[in-house]
């Protein structure tokens, strides 16, 4: 017990150390619109136009030249597999350079598309799900505080757009 607490303790200790020490803060909003949408960089304009849905909206600090992982997945648990996690994961590396917070990043979206036959010999009707990931690597350099946009979108999906709404910013 006196080992856990411990533990506990020194995991609590280094994230408040990691958020103490953080001097840049990424924001990266999820946007799915429909096709038809014309999308800014304005939230505020975007968030009152019809066809626009902002899924997500996490933040992380992190420490120049480190990278951060934000998830937000729920897992497909399958018997005796590993789990899958289904959703978006967006990891970024950021750091200070002259010209403003240069970032190299990767955009991962998994989707569950369903279910298909197990295969050829399969008396109990075994089916078996089929999941679409679509990975996305971006970089650039973006001005304190300003916002970009970068499109993502699915392949298969052509019903919606979507788009990483992303502010780097000195904190």
């Amino acid at each position: 017990m006196k080992t856990t607490l411990k533990a506990t303790a020194l995991a609590l200790l280094v994230l408040g150390c990691h958020e103490l020490y953080a001097d840049i803060e990424v924001d990266a909003k999820l946007i799915e619109t429909s096709p038809d949408v014309s999308v800014t960089t304005d939230l505020a304009a975007l968030s009152q136009v019809k066809g626009v849905e902002i899924v997500s909206a996490p933040r992380v600090a992190m420490q120049p030249g480190t990278k951060a992982k934000i998830e937000v997945t729920r897992e497909f648990t399958i018997e005796g597999q590993k789990p899958i996690p289904v959703g978006i994961e967006l990891e970024i590396t950021a750091d200070h350079t002259p010209d403003g917070l240069k970032f190299d990043a990767t955009y991962k979206l998994t989707e569950f598309e369903g279910f298909i036959n197990y295969g050829v010999d399969n008396p109990e009707g075994k089916k078996r799900p089929v999941f679409q990931t679509v990975t996305v690597p971006f970089q650039g350099i973006a001005e304190d505080s300003k916002s970009i946009l970068i499109e993502v979108g699915s392949k298969n999906d052509k019903s919606k757009k979507r788009f990483i709404h992303l502010t780097i910013k000195n904190v």
